[in-house]
């Protein structure tokens, strides 16, 4: 006789225990690593119950694909795809807070607080039809190319107010833009020097961005229908790429 051991979904330890039924009647299991705790089961008869399904949601919307091609690829329904990617709405940034803390390490070892350069810009993109304007306002370091902050919203100037809030704890002293005249306006506290020849980077950025998302490619079929999914897909695709972080 063999004895295959079971494995927890989420960890991969075999330290595991019985742990009730489930309502449909299938054996559960406990976790009882200290780091994960976390139940499951064995077999699942819905294939969107298993734990795998969130991490190859995650990993597919990243990579450019939409909700109905996810949910063709892993064989789900829709709604489950939309309610997982909502899921992680809670768990983005819209500060670069790892960029953040190693500047604050690098100023306290040689004790100099030094100003950061910026390059702020708008990518436009829109949600349901192409009259429902969606304008990404975001700022990246001018000497590394490491995004900063983002936000979302119209291409009125009350929106830079929100990016100028983010980005107040990085201590900007000099900020390249375009010709905009939000950035005379509201810029009051650094340094502006406009003109494209300063932006390249953050331009450069926009090519990837949309590379890597197809809801902001400016001629195809893959739009958004509501603000919500096209903020947290974009984010999620920003969080990943450009703060290197991994939500699943």
């Amino acid at each position: 006789m063999v004895l295959i051991p079971i494995k927890c979904p989420h960890c991969e330890s075999i330290d595991v225990r019985k742990y009730g039924t489930s309502p449909a009647g299938k054996q559960r299991y406990i976790c009882l690593n200290s780091n994960c705790k976390k139940t499951f089961q064995a077999e699942y008869k819905n294939k969107a119950w298993e734990p795998r399904i969130r991490s190859e949601i995650y990993f597919l919307t990243i990579n450019g694909n939409g909700i109905r091609a996810i949910s063709r690829i892993l064989g789900i329904a829709r709604d489950t795809v939309i309610s997982t990617l909502r899921s992680f709405e809670s768990s983005l940034w819209y500060v670069n807070h790892a960029h953040l803390e190693a500047q604050n390490c690098q100023d306290i070892e040689v004790e100099i607080v030094s100003g950061t350069e910026a390059e702020m810009d708008e990518m436009w993109s829109f949600v349901h039809d192409k009259s429902q304007q969606y304008w990404l306002w975001w700022a990246i370091d001018h000497r590394t190319g490491a995004p900063l902050a983002f936000c979302f919203g119209t291409r009125e100037h009350r929106n830079l107010e929100n990016l100028l809030a983010l980005l107040k704890p990085l201590n900007i002293d000099v900020v390249y833009s375009d010709n905009n005249p939000a950035y005379d306006t509201h810029i009051t506290d650094s340094w502006l020097i406009t003109g494209k020849e300063n932006t390249q980077k953050i331009e450069r950025k926009h090519l990837s961005l949309r590379t890597w998302c197809s809801r902001l490619v400016r001629k195809g079929i893959r739009f958004s229908k509501s603000h919500q999914m096209h903020r947290i897909v974009v984010a999620l695709v920003i969080n990943f790429w450009f703060f290197g972080r991994i939500l699943a």
